[in-house]
């Protein structure tokens, strides 16, 4: 499966063969979200970030309708409830810092989330190369760039932000970086590919009509899917 993942500010060159969104796995654990309970529906999940489309996605990848955890927060000490404003207000921040969001299956006590989600500012996106063909995944036409692979995805969107500070660890940027990691031991269903790209782009457009560049991002409201897909 190939990915680009990205450097931090400076180079943000892009890194090929990479895993897909593997950064997002890290730090995530149940033990940092709210105790186990009889679950929210999938509309509830990422503070109801998903519309109608993502929220029957998210079913079927879970083959499940409740879910748990779905309040992610920033590993640094951050809120404990997942906003798409403090998304937003992290953009620009060391990994730690940006905020997340973790979506458990009801009842699943492993500690592993199904979904985890984040967003990051980014100077530039990858592009298609010969590579990638050789490599397992489906690209897709929303953002710039979008690919899904056996771990999850990522999707990159024009996005023009500014730093909040001289001293921010991105600078200025024109893109949003939005990752998806997914474990696929936990994934269900035969749209595995659509439908956490329907979830990733549910969340992104939300994100971009938050910092003001809906517009300029152009998400669609329904993904179109390669045949492939």
């Amino acid at each position: 499966m190939l990915v680009h993942r990205f450097t931090a500010p400076g180079a943000l060159a892009v890194v090929a063969a990479a895993l897909l969104a593997g950064g997002c796995g890290g730090g995530s654990s149940k033990d940092t979200a709210a105790a186990p309970s009889s679950g929210v529906d999938a509309s509830k999940v990422c503070g109801g970030a998903l519309d109608s489309a993502a929220s029957k996605a998210l079913r079927r990848l879970a083959d499940a309708d409740r879910f748990d955890g779905s309040g992610g927060a920033n590993e640094a000490g951050g809120s404990g409830t997942f906003s798409v404003q403090n998304v937003v207000g992290h953009l620009h921040d060391e990994y730690s810092k940006r905020e997340a969001c973790w979506v458990y299956k009801s009842g699943d006590d492993s500690g592993d989330p199904l979904l985890e989600i984040r967003f990051s500012a980014s100077r530039t996106y990858p592009t298609a190369s010969a590579e990638e063909s050789a490599v397992e995944g489906v690209s897709f036409p929303v953002g710039v760039y979008a690919r899904v692979g056996t771990s999850g995805a990522d999707l990159f969107f024009r996005c023009s932000t500014k730093a909040p500070s001289a001293g921010a660890y991105v600078g200025d940027t024109k893109y949003v970086k939005a990752e998806l990691f997914s474990p696929a031991g936990k994934i269900r269903g035969d749209s595995a590919a659509r439908d956490r790209i329907t979830v990733l782009n549910s969340v992104s457009r939300l994100v971009a009509q938050k910092a003001g560049c809906a517009s300029e991002a152009d998400l669609p409201m329904s993904p179109s899917w390669p045949d492939s897909a």
